[in-house]
């Protein structure tokens, strides 16, 4: 059971527990071989999101081989202080052409959730702040990241927007029924 929110101690801003510490946040490709890449694969086949949420993200045990299996999509992790609490892939041609009139100057985010045991600290909100950079390595042309988010999740909604992606329409495409779509600049950033 979650700790209790405690009033007057910043610390403990969510139920999740303490907010993490963004410095200890990174972001890594799990489209190489070495070894380090394989623990974080292995780590991040274990990671699952909440199960209302598994509709919308899938897990990794699903998504990982599917991204190995596409030249153009690129696996990852979130890890915090060295541990994985998240996953994700990135897309460099996906659907872009339905959700922009300019897919070869976007990337796609797909697949993107923080383990169950680790949300309500700002991991998520950390990550997508890191995306960009790795947006810039494996889709250089990419101007914006776009992804889409099912109406029918506003708690993702509200995250995605809290870590700067803007509402751009909807998008009727989806197994689950419509989707918001949103986008985040990937310029670089002094």
């Amino acid at each position: 059971m979650s700790a209790p929110e405690t009033p007057g101690d910043p610390e403990m801003r969510h139920a999740g527990g303490p907010r993490a510490d963004p410095a200890l946040t990174a972001v890594y490709r799990l489209d190489r071989t070495d070894q380090a890449t394989r623990a974080r694969r292995a780590a991040a086949v274990r990671l699952r999101p909440l199960p209302d949420q598994e509709q919308y993200s899938s897990r990794a045990a699903l998504t990982l081989p599917a991204a190995d299996a596409d030249p153009d999509r690129t696996p990852f992790v979130v890890e915090y202080d060295g541990a994985a609490v998240g996953f994700g892939v990135l897309d460099a041609v996906g659907y872009l052409d339905s959700l922009t009139d300019r897919p070869a100057e976007a990337a796609l985010l797909r697949a993107f959730y923080i383990d169950a045991s680790s949300q309500h600290r700002g991991h998520g909100r950390t990550a997508v702040r890191l995306l960009p950079a790795l947006v810039r390595e494996v889709a250089p042309a990419a101007r914006w990241l776009y992804l889409t988010v099912n109406e029918r999740n506003p708690a993702g909604v509200r995250a995605y927007t809290a870590g700067g992606f803007t509402d751009v329409g909807r998008y009727l495409g989806g197994g689950h029924g419509p989707q918001r779509v949103m986008r985040l600049a990937v310029e670089e950033r002094p």
